[in-house]
């Protein structure tokens, strides 16, 4: 095993160095009021119109982001995923966070729900193509975002010769703005309760416990570089108040499964086939339980204060741009910012929004889900912004179903938490704005 090989184990269980992209966990003041499941958004009042849909999704399946092939990995890697068990990861065919061929007709799929929905609603024609800039999709450079964009427009309006797509490698990145590691790592803690022993030994241990059971012992290598003597497993893996330890090293393998089941891979080579076993649930209800550890790891390392403020205002600021600009009537009204689950959690975290969908745990970023922000105007008074998530159910993932507003992918309207809500859910305009400035932080928007 390569050094890069040890050092990305020892790093994924201290929590060191490592940029988490993901999903759900609970504040400590937030223990309280779990998010129940969402339902379908209820309908607007009659005579209300929709002015236009900005759109923040995440791409779509990926392969691992760490090397799986690691004799082939090409000069100094930053680490493997088959570090961290004795029994190979499945590369999934693809280059390490390159876009699945199964997760392009996915995210098509979505695209075409999109036409639909909105198409309902007068933004978007119900056949055809779209009126020369009405749609405008931005990506960053990443491989998966912009070909989850493409999807989408293929999905929503196969066959028409549409060029409004922004590739822009900073769109969602603002200046470091004084961040601090020592700062994110001590508000991540608060944020988790206090402790992530505490969570790991609470209501994370059962979800440990049986993907522990999944990968199963470690490769020797690994224990040495993780101080344990061998043989060992994931759940030897050491956890303090202030280390994220076990719950770090388990989220990336735990969101692994969702891409090896949506893939189409056999059930039986799904995390090796032990998942139903492990979990005494079925493969989808397994997988949906053993990503409670990267649903917490993420939503505590994107959507606590600091890490929200600092690295998520930029984001929230390029919604905020599209936003005012469908309110004044200015350009395209249906808008796609495709990115990643990160941006999403930020921006969760600066409006105060809680989730959980279908066959999830709270606050996960489910692979192409969304939140749209609609900007719907009242007969009369200012315009109100309601965000919806939509996102296709694991085992929608997974089957590909048509998806229509008949028969929808999993919906949630998502209440911001200190805006007086309006007709199902939705925020004033006015009260939108002043909100989104005051989370944001104005030395981490790049100026333009």
């Amino acid at each position: 095993m390569r050094l890069g090989q040890l050092a990305i184990a020892a790093g994924l269980a201290a929590g060191f160095g490592l940029t988490v992209c993901g999903t759900g966990a609970l504040a400590a003041d937030a223990t309280a009021t779990q998010p129940v499941m969402g339902t379908a958004p209820e309908p607007m009042p009659a005579g209300w119109t929709l002015k236009g849909v900005v759109v923040l999704s995440r791409h779509g399946m990926r392969g691992p982001t760490y090397a799986v092939d690691c004799d082939q990995a090409k000069g100094n890697p930053d680490g493997c995923l088959d570090a961290v068990g004795q029994q190979p990861w499945p590369t999934l065919g693809v280059v390490a966070g390159h876009l699945l061929p199964a997760a392009y007709a996915r995210v098509r799929s979505m695209g075409r729900y999109y036409r639909l929905r909105y198409a309902e609603d007068g933004i978007l024609p119900k056949t055809g193509c779209p009126v020369p800039k009405s749609v405008y999709f931005i990506a960053d450079t990443d491989e998966r975002v912009v070909m989850t964009a493409g999807a989408v427009m293929d999905g929503m309006f196969p066959g028409c010769d549409i060029d409004d797509l922004v590739v822009q490698g900073d769109i969602y990145r603002g200046p470091s703005c004084g961040y601090s590691k020592t700062k994110s790592a001590e508000s991540a803690q608060h944020f988790a309760g206090g402790s992530w022993e505490k969570a790991a030994k609470g209501e994370l241990a059962g979800s440990i416990a049986a993907l522990d059971k999944v990968i199963g012992p470690l490769k020797p290598e690994v224990c040495t570089a993780l101080g344990l003597k061998s043989p060992c497993t994931a759940a030897d893996v050491p956890t303090t108040d202030s280390k994220p330890g076990v719950i770090n090293f388990l989220s990336q393998p735990a969101e692994q499964l969702i891409m090896q089941y949506g893939s189409g891979l056999p059930t039986s080579e799904v995390g090796w086939g032990r998942v139903a076993e492990a979990t005494g649930m079925s493969t989808a209800e397994g997988i949906g339980y053993i990503n409670k550890i990267h649903a917490f790891s993420d939503w505590v390392a994107n959507s606590s204060p600091y890490d929200a403020a600092h690295k998520g205002s930029q984001v929230l600021d390029v919604v905020k741009s599209n936003l005012k600009d469908v309110v004044a009537g200015k350009g395209a009204t249906f808008r796609f910012l495709s990115s990643h689950d990160n941006y999403i959690l930020h921006v969760g975290g600066l409006l105060g929004l809680t989730w959980k969908l279908p066959s999830y745990p709270a606050h996960q970023v489910p692979l192409g889900g969304s939140i749209a922000f609609e900007v719907w105007q009242p007969p009369a008074g200012a315009p109100v912004v309601r965000l919806v998530y939509a996102a296709q159910s694991i085992d929608q993932i997974r089957d590909n179903p048509d998806l229509t507003p008949a028969s929808p992918p999993g919906l949630q309207a998502l209440p911001m938490k200190d805006c007086k809500p309006g007709p199902s859910g939705s925020c004033a305009w006015p009260a939108f704005e002043k909100i989104a400035d005051r989370a944001m932080i104005k030395a981490c928007v790049r100026k333009s």
